[in-house]
């Protein structure tokens, strides 16, 4: 006599009514699945988990009071044992690794099929994760070597390695960090060796290769510098504030 099959008790966060709605009947009618929770924001999502059962959550990126990656965090901080799917109409392999960094068991384009999502829940909820064949990579062993590496580092060696990559020098990096130029050379050094690079131009052709940074336009550096000094000035403007 065979074993009956789990159900997996999902939850979903998506702030689009009709798409969550839709989406939501659907992945409830997939065999082995049962939608028990259907919430419009983060916040809404943790205060449900408080309440409810839970084995995955799909979580859309973007959403307001709280964003897929902000209820991520604390999700897998407070509730280790929920295996979290992350989707999204962002496609990109920089996103997907941090987003992977901070916990996520998977990553789905919003542009998949509803098949797709039913595969990557059960897969995620039996083996741990699920890698969707739309992020594309060169060759799976690159992937492989690529997810390693970003997983061991922390946000703020990505952001280094980006500002590296954006041709930054030393004295900028430094301002940037509030460091002194001296901490911001050891802390390149540390980061050539992360990646086993041989110079840093090597440094920055594996960065590149590993989707760890992305190979930014000088239209869009520009876009981020300003961006980094308003917030500067905004966080200085509160402080003084508070």
């Amino acid at each position: 006599m065979s074993s009956p099959i789990k159900i997996i008790k999902l939850a979903l966060a998506e702030d689009h009514f009709l798409l969550r709605e839709s989406l939501g009947k659907l992945l409830n009618e997939s065999e082995g699945i049962s939608l028990v929770m259907s919430v419009s924001n983060g916040k809404e999502l943790l205060d449900g988990i408080e309440k409810n059962s839970v084995d995955v959550v799909l979580l859309d990126l973007d959403m307001p009071v709280m964003n897929g990656k902000e209820a991520l965090e604390i999700l897998n901080k407070q509730h280790p044992k929920i295996k979290a799917i992350i989707f999204s109409m962002y496609n990109d392999s920089w996103l997907v690794f941090e987003l992977m960094r901070l916990g996520s068991r998977s990553f789905i384009p919003k542009n998949s099929s509803v098949d797709e999502l039913v595969k990557a829940i059960k897969s995620v909820n039996k083996f741990g994760h699920y890698f969707s064949p739309d992020i594309q990579w060169n060759d799976r062993k690159l992937s492989d070597l690529a997810l390693h590496t970003k997983l061991g580092m922390n946000t703020k060696d990505l952001e280094l390695s980006q500002l590296i990559c954006d041709g930054k020098n030393s004295d900028e990096i430094a301002d940037r960090f509030c460091l002194s130029k001296k901490s911001i050379d050891l802390k390149r050094a540390v980061l050539l060796k992360k990646l086993d690079a041989r110079n840093p131009i090597d440094f920055v052709r594996k960065c590149l290769l590993y989707g760890i940074c992305k190979s930014r336009t000088d239209e869009e550096i520009y876009e981020s510098d300003i961006t980094f000094h308003i917030e500067r000035k905004k966080r200085k403007k509160d402080r003084f504030k508070n």
